[in-house]
């Protein structure tokens, strides 16, 4: 499922915002306009009345010139409108007078076709439109004369595209859109913030979350996230601890288990110490002291695999000769490959060190041995080679059957053994040993068959010349 982009939220908040400021700011400019028209028109009718007073008190002639020069002061059209008789001739032959009005100056250009309804302009209509382009009045004088005046004016439309009503709209415009941004901004913003967080609600480490301090809805929303996180950790760690102890309890089951053939067999071959005298019995009692020491470490290595499942606690790391904890681990495998008629041999570096818990690194190199010895019940040959080179590595090759496809994808799961009455620990605990030395587990098959294991672990700080393991090996067989 795609998640919606980022930016959904702001251009829901601001592109409302933003078309009310538009349509708003456009129809307060065309109220101003026609508030500021009727305030014109005002002073147009006052400005007709006034010049027609003048003329009438200064007795100034009707004519042309007169119209023409007080329309250059105005900066409108001037015209006089006066009675006139025309003879006509009608149907029965006789001369008829007749009244018509007649503009003087008369109209031209645009005007020239409302030159008909100028001259019969009635002072009582008061100012009307001339076409859509101008307005006129009409004032009356003495002798039946009238004084009309008419003006451009320029409709709405025409306003609005002024390059200066343009200007001051555009300024309001990115004006309105900065303050929509920094309003949405602050909306969104936490919004996003939480939203990226709360899919990492388990994991999230941070104690504070920006917005928290707010007191309003936002601010509610983060504080209810902070909450939620504190009590999905709780609650977490609750599981945790029930889990640990469901994890316990089956390790104690299956460790009394595994204890128990060992114990019988330290019983047994104790009986037989504590019979023998001498002759025979002490031929039996040499036998007999490699089986004790044996089971009893193997007692040893499965108390300390529980108690590292059990409790974990950081390595205690130190600079270490991993041919020296091979070699342990080799001398203390001993008589278990013995016994299987499994041949161990060794091909490492002279001095391939590494910075390690030397403890756990054995009890790590412990169980892939161990798991190495008993994957051959009918003998084979178990290799062990190391090198140092971008890391330091240790390979275990064995000539057993090697791992099956769901044991590769489930080596390290804890409990999870193809092994009859195995418990499915030791690949588990040897693969958290390496992580918290920040190495790792590889296992794999080889292309001959049988199974391959490599330990990685980072190189030591140490400044150590390793030498070639070619050229010089110390190898050694049991």
């Amino acid at each position: 499922m795609s998640r919606p982009r980022a930016s959904t939220l702001w251009l829901r908040l601001a592109a409302p915002f933003l078309l009310f400021v538009v349509a708003g700011s456009i129809g307060i400019a065309l109220w101003l306009h026609t508030a500021a028209r009727r305030e014109s028109q005002t002073v147009f009718a006052t400005l007709a009345r006034t010049n027609a007073d003048f003329i009438r008190n200064t007795k100034l002639p009707s004519n042309a010139r007169v119209a023409d020069s007080i329309g250059r002061v105005l900066g409108m059209d001037v015209f006089f409108r006066q009675t006139a008789w025309e003879m006509d001739a009608g149907e029965s032959g006789a001369m008829n007078l007749q009244k018509s009005r007649e503009l003087v100056p008369p109209p031209t250009g645009a005007l020239a076709e409302h030159a008909e309804m100028l001259g019969e302009l009635s002072a009582s209509e008061g100012i009307v439109h001339a076409g859509p382009e101008f307005e006129a009045i009409a004032v009356p004088m003495e002798n039946d004369r009238s004084f009309v005046l008419v003006r451009r004016v320029e409709p709405a439309i025409g306003f609005l595209l002024r390059p200066e009503t343009l200007v001051v709209l555009a300024v309001f415009w990115l004006f309105s859109v900065g303050l929509a941004w920094a309003v949405a901004r602050g909306l969104v913003r936490p919004l996003r913030l939480l939203a990226e967080r709360l899919p990492h609600i388990q994991s999230d480490a941070e104690r504070s979350l920006p917005g928290a301090e707010r007191n309003d809805e936002i601010g509610q929303v983060a504080r209810a996230y902070l909450e939620t996180r504190s009590q999905l950790a709780e609650e977490r760690a609750r599981r945790e601890r029930a889990e640990r102890l469901a994890l316990l309890g089956r390790m104690a089951t299956g460790l009394a288990h595994e204890i128990h053939n060992p114990l019988s067999a330290i019983r047994m071959h104790a009986q037989l110490i504590d019979s023998a005298v001498a002759g025979e019995q002490a031929a039996a009692l040499r036998d007999s002291l490699p089986v004790l020491i044996g089971e009893t470490a193997k007692i040893e290595g499965l108390v300390n695999q529980w108690m590292f499942l059990a409790r974990p606690a950081p390595p205690q790391t130190a600079p270490a000769d991993l041919g020296e904890i091979v070699a342990g681990v080799v001398r203390a495998l001993g008589p278990q490959a013995e016994h299987a008629r499994v041949r161990i041999v060794k091909e490492l570096p002279i001095g391939l060190r590494a910075t390690v818990d030397s403890r756990r690194i054995s009890q790590a190199l412990g169980n892939i041995a161990m798991n190495a010895i008993q994957a051959m019940p009918g003998g084979g040959t178990l290799s062990i080679t190391g090198w140092r080179g971008d890391s330091v590595r240790l390979v275990f090759r064995d000539t057993g059957a090697g791992f099956s496809p769901k044991a590769l994808a489930q080596h390290a799961e804890l409990f999870y053994s193809e092994k009859e009455g195995g418990m499915g620990i030791g690949l588990s605990v040897t693969s958290e040993i390496l992580k918290a030395h920040s190495g790792a587990l590889v296992v794999g098959n080889g292309p001959d068959g049988g199974a391959v294991v490599t330990v990685q672990l980072p190189l030591s700080p140490e400044k150590s010349e390793t030498r070639n393991p070619k050229s010089e090996t110390n190898l050694k067989s049991v």
